[in-house]
């Protein structure tokens, strides 16, 4: 039996209008998310990056799981070019949304980018934030080539990985809702399979390969989706997809680069804050889509979580999306969002509510809260 369905609380920060998604099982959101939610997977051995399999001493191409087809012959910020422009295209291209080129309808939208963390070295850093590397190489070519007549000033990059995607959520309905924007583009986008990626998860331990059977598998993908503030939807009359009544982020203080073991404060304190926006103090019973990926840290921070909130959740309904596409990084949070939508307007949810919980191996954690718009 279904368990019920709680009735949204009265603050939503915002509603969901439209997705998006490339993934190693799917270039299109639906296609993406049906694959994962059932159990599809495609590992391929990547020739651009050797291990050693402890057995034989030979090496061979790391398994991991590439968008096929799709990706190769691109490296870093190109790669994630390639990626979002894919992505961001299906979004622009959802019926009722106004033509790319309508300058008063793009003039008040933000973009958010959440991307890798500069701690992880993957990229340059330049300018005042250390930023403009990305804005330069990615978010202005990829502006141009889908014609998105959005002005300079209404781009920001949230590097803060896996966790960027909540950041991005609690900016956007909050500092940005105040300064007048009506709607943000949030675009997460990220590859493991970078060769200057790889060499890092290698070096330092994280890889799955033969002699490390708790490591993670690597993974590319692109998610995105427009947040808007629910008035603006509503004179625009687009029907909402989902509602976000909930967001929080935290930092983890002995995070994987700390040298301690991890104790789960920073995401317990993200969960209980989220699930005490609920309209009456009842257990979570939905469905969790969590960013663990094999690694034990991960798994350590979300058991201990988990103790410290016994009497916030009640056997929810937990998905990992890696099992299908790897540890897609900083797409991981905008990703799991998606998979949220999909499963609301397929009646797939048995609560109509959702958490995407996510935590950087720096140490910044995110979740956030979505309601079915029918629940």
């Amino acid at each position: 039996m279904s368990a019920p369905r709680e009735p949204p609380p009265p603050d939503v920060l915002g509603v969901i209008t439209a997705v998006g998604a490339v993934t190693s099982v799917g270039r299109s959101v639906a296609a993406a998310c049906a694959a994962i939610r059932a159990g599809i997977t495609r590992p391929r051995r990547v020739s651009h990056f050797q291990v050693l399999e402890p057995e034989t001493q030979d090496t061979l191409p790391l398994t991991a799981h590439p968008v096929h087809g799709y990706t190769d012959g691109f490296a870093g910020m190109g790669r994630w070019l390639r990626l979002a422009r894919g992505c961001l295209r299906e979004v622009l291209e959802t019926p009722g949304l106004p033509r790319p080129s309508d300058g008063r309808f793009w003039g008040s939208t933000a973009l958010l980018a959440v991307t890798p963390s500069r701690n992880d070295g993957g990229f340059e850093v330049e300018g005042e934030d250390g930023l403009d590397g990305i804005r330069e190489s990615c978010l202005r070519p990829l502006r141009d080539a889908l014609g998105l007549a959005l002005p300079d000033a209404n781009v920001w990059v949230m590097d803060q990985g896996h966790a960027g995607t909540a950041a991005a959520v609690q900016r956007a309905s909050g500092e940005l809702w105040r300064a007048g924007f009506e709607r943000v583009l949030i675009l997460a986008v990220d590859s493991l399979l970078d060769p200057e990626a790889l060499q890092m998860l290698g070096e330092e331990g994280r890889l799955k390969v033969g002699d490390n059977p708790v490591g993670l598998m690597p993974g590319e993908a692109a998610a995105c989706f427009l947040l808007e503030q629910e008035g603006s939807a509503r004179r625009r009359g687009a029907a909402p997809l989902a509602l976000v009544t909930g967001v929080a982020t935290a930092q983890e203080r002995n995070h994987l680069y700390s040298g301690e073991s991890t104790q789960g404060e920073g995401l317990a304190t993200c969960l209980r804050e989220v699930l005490a926006r609920g309209s009456r103090p009842a257990r979570f019973e939905g469905d969790v889509y969590s960013d663990l990926n094999g690694e034990q840290w991960r798994s350590r921070e979300w058991g201990t979580a988990l103790i410290r909130l016994g009497e916030h959740l009640d056997a929810p309904n937990v998905h990992l999306p890696c099992v299908s596409v790897g540890d897609v990084g900083a797409a991981s949070g905008a990703l799991g969002v998606c998979l949220s939508v999909h499963a609301f307007a397929r009646g797939q949810s048995r609560t109509g509510q959702a958490l995407v919980v996510s935590s950087s191996p720096w140490g910044t954690v995110g979740c956030l809260r979505l309601h079915s718009a029918g629940a």
